[in-house]
């Protein structure tokens, strides 16, 4: 097997997997988008477009048109076409899957964890294995001080949406 034929064969499986990708991110934008929108979605839309009149982006007729059509929409494919030319390329849409809180904030979560993990460690160890009470109890108060903060802290750093 000569070097060229292994590249040929990489070049095409790297092909099969983007395109297995954007299928599927196809199919999800084209879900979220037969989903049906919220009376709180449509309100949302009807801020943005209020906001772009009063920033000049709309006339008076397209904000009357888009709010109309804002209105009588009834799923988040219908309201992005409300939106069509007024969000910025890369702007996620109002109705995100899941918010994003960017880097830092798990960056400071695997740092808490990676100093706070021990504790837990020890606590579940003492709680499970202890010889006596006393070091069962110890084991509970460790999980008590420590085990909270860390699921806290997770969420915090991964919201759910």
């Amino acid at each position: 097997m000569s070097t060229s034929d292994g590249a040929s064969q990489g070049d095409e499986a790297l092909g099969r997997w983007l395109e297995a990708r954007q299928r599927s991110r196809a199919e999800h934008e084209a879900e979220r988008d037969a989903t049906l929108a919220s009376d709180a979605d449509r309100e949302r839309v009807c801020n943005v477009l209020s906001a772009a009149f009063a920033e000049g982006r709309l006339t008076s007729t397209e904000l009357d048109e888009r709010t109309t059509q804002a209105l009588a929409s009834r799923t988040h494919g219908q309201l992005e076409d409300v939106l069509d030319g007024l969000a910025g390329p890369g702007q996620a849409t109002l109705w995100a899957t899941r918010p994003e809180r960017g880097v830092l904030p798990r960056i400071v979560f695997w740092i808490v964890g990676l100093f706070t993990s021990p504790f837990v460690f020890i606590g579940t160890m003492l709680l499970l294995f202890g010889d006596d009470m006393g070091s069962r109890l110890f084991g509970v108060v460790f999980l008590v001080i420590f085990l909270p903060g860390l699921i806290a802290l997770y969420r915090w750093a991964h919201p759910r949406g």
